[in-house]
């Protein structure tokens, strides 16, 4: 099986030397490399090109492209999808890390188990020290499908995983340029509806916490912006599929809850994402979680009882 491991650069000149020699070091001998430069300002390209060198025996498997304008993160990893070479790819950011073993043991995992994803543990990595493991999600399916639509119950990251490559024609552009927050939350929620996933409880991936400019770091209305988008592009993909659970519902309304926490203009959420409640329980929260004051509180309470409820009490 050939992995294609896929790395967006862009302003990681400090750490892009760690994330590549993790990548070289990988136990797992069949793998391609692909790096796309989106138009890095600083010597990000100059330190990868520099530490490539000192693999000779990976570097007949490096790729790097360029954007010639800045596509930002969406726009740079739908890109980095047409370059796949192989069977299955994985996605890193260039200011992280993988353990060495960490292709060698998604592979095992995917052979074993034939799931189109395989989900591993990941621990965060700051100033040098890295955490205790952080588990992915062990229960059934639907369940985990039901968690993950209703929003920040479970992880919706992409990276820290193993996909078959196939998986990319299920979801017509599984990125978009101009979706940069929470461009994993949008990938994620229509990927597992129409894939198979598994997990493995060996971390397979070290998540850097100390880098202040990543875009997890600068929340904006920008950013909010890139929020409402995500959410617009779940909101097509399941009218396309022809049918918008509850807990996709759910998801969505969480759009007018963070018009309150951010002082966002609900209006603005409503021209981008173009929601229409359809179930009976959305059409009697949608109208509190627009309403002001005492009402607006009593729909919040109303709307986390209902996640719960959805997504279900125990971790399953």
């Amino acid at each position: 099986m050939t992995v294609t491991i896929l790395v967006p650069i862009y302003g990681v000149e400090r750490y892009i030397s760690e994330c590549v020699e993790s990548l070289m070091m990988q136990t797992y001998p069949d793998i391609r490399y692909v790096f796309c430069n989106d138009a890095t300002k600083d010597k990000s390209i100059e330190v990868l090109k520099e530490t490539i060198e000192k693999f000779p025996e990976r570097k007949g498997s490096v790729s790097i492209i360029e954007n010639r304008a800045n596509k930002g993160l969406g726009g740079t990893r739908q890109r980095l999808l047409e370059e796949i070479d192989g069977d299955a790819f994985a996605i890193v950011d260039s200011d992280d890390a993988l353990p060495h073993d960490a292709i060698a043991t998604l592979v095992k995992r995917m052979k074993e188990s034939g799931a189109d994803i395989v989900e591993g543990a990941y621990s965060e990595m700051s100033h040098g020290t890295l955490s205790p493991p952080v588990l992915p999600y062990q229960g059934r399916r639907k369940r985990y499908l039901r968690k993950l639509q209703c929003q920040n119950i479970v992880s919706h990251r992409v990276w820290g995983k193993l996909y078959r490559r196939d998986v990319t024609k299920r979801v017509e552009r599984l990125f978009l340029e101009g979706i940069d927050y929470c461009e994993d939350l949008c990938a994620t929620v229509r990927l597992a509806a129409v894939a198979s996933r598994t997990y493995t409880d060996s971390v397979v991936y070290h998540y850097r916490t100390d880098n202040v400019s990543s875009y997890t770091k600068t929340v904006s209305e920008k950013s909010i912006r890139s929020y409402f988008k995500a959410q617009r592009e779940i909101l097509r993909f399941y009218h396309f599929l022809g049918h918008l659970p509850l807990s996709v519902e759910i998801g969505l309304m969480n759009s007018f809850r963070e018009c309150h926490r951010s002082a966002i203009s609900l209006q603005l959420a409503d021209d981008i994402i173009c929601y229409i409640p359809q179930n009976l329980t959305a059409r009697l929260l949608t109208p509190l979680l627009r309403s002001r004051g005492v009402a607006y509180v009593i729909g919040d309470v109303l709307y986390r009882i209902t996640r719960m409820i959805i997504a279900g009490k125990r971790h399953k």
